[in-house]
């Protein structure tokens, strides 16, 4: 299945792949020499939701103290919601999609008029993407599943991961990716032109940590978590992905292969991970109480804006 996947994969990605196949499309080609983490907000109680504008402001969510906030491009911090959520992502109206599953639905804000619709209840998503159609799809981790909101109606389109928690799209909308928040894999599908999801395959595999003491039973080597806790994810232009993990940031290449990993900057766990900014160059990560960014040599696919 993997080598099916792969051979659909490099009708979008071939180009990119074609040019690095001697190579992971390793993560030094990604960092900008001398960049360094810069601190975007502190004192937070628990950071998630990153997302992006078409015009480079940076919002996220303070899920436990109940804010959304916006980040200027001269880096002024404002709450524009006092709404809490797990994660956020626009779409192509413009308006602010938004998982509320203490509140068991899925929403949408307009901005200009502060208004607030529901667009689906009694469920409780995690995270979610938009897609260019204005299709919604959402992680429900307790439930095992992920469902697609299309013209006002849900529809479960998966089932069986164990803890489905990311969610990202492919630069075309032609791949959706999910991780897994209690295993070892991130999962892809390819989405089919009536929403469902096709052909899936755990593509891409976390790395993990490894047990103090323990050893592996067949051999000498260390034995290693069964989870990275794969959260948050987001995808840039060349095809590569990003998975927020125990580890830090995990970068994948277009087949599905590791590029490496970027430490987490603070002190609390990772939650999520994205590409924003005017020029969606700036690689953001919530992580706890804080939020830091750093320039990298990417452009990440999360806004909506006249060149998507």
């Amino acid at each position: 299945m993997k080598k099916l996947l792969i051979g659909l994969l490099l009708g979008w990605t071939g180009h990119a792949v074609a040019q690095d196949m001697r190579s992971d499309m390793a993560l030094h080609k990604l960092l900008i020499e001398d960049e360094k983490w810069e601190l975007v907000a502190k004192g937070l109680k628990f950071a998630d939701g990153p997302a992006s504008d078409a015009d480079g402001n940076f919002y996220f969510s303070d899920l436990r103290g109940r804010g959304i906030y916006r980040v200027s491009q001269g880096n002024e911090l404002e709450q524009i919601l006092p709404e809490g959520a797990s994660g956020l992502k626009f779409g192509p109206d413009g308006r602010l999609y938004a998982c509320q599953g203490h509140q068991q639905q899925l929403v949408a804000f307009d901005l200009e008029t502060g208004k607030k619709e529901v667009l689906a209840r009694d469920v409780r998503p995690n995270d979610l993407v938009v897609t260019r159609k204005g299709h919604v799809y959402f992680t429900e981790t307790g439930k095992k599943q992920v469902v697609l909101v299309k013209d006002g109606e849900k529809r479960v389109v998966d089932e069986g991961i164990t803890a489905p928690n990311g969610i990202a799209l492919s630069a075309d909308d032609a791949w959706l990716a999910v991780s897994d928040f209690k295993g070892r894999h991130v999962w892809l599908f390819r989405v089919e032109e009536n929403g469902t999801l096709k052909y899936k395959e755990p593509f891409m595999t976390m790395r993990t940590k490894v047990v103090p003491g323990q050893k592996q039973i067949a051999g000498p080597l260390p034995a290693y978590e069964v989870s990275c806790r794969g959260d948050g994810m987001s995808s840039d232009r060349e095809g590569r992905w990003y998975v927020a993990t125990s580890l830090g940031v995990q970068f994948f290449d277009p087949l599905g292969r590791i590029s490496g990993v970027l430490p987490n900057p603070g002190s609390k766990g990772m939650t999520s991970v994205m590409l924003g900014g005017p020029r969606q160059e700036w690689l953001y990560v919530t992580c706890g109480d804080a939020i830091y960014r750093r320039r990298v040599k990417a452009s990440g696919t999360a806004v909506f804006g006249p060149d998507r």
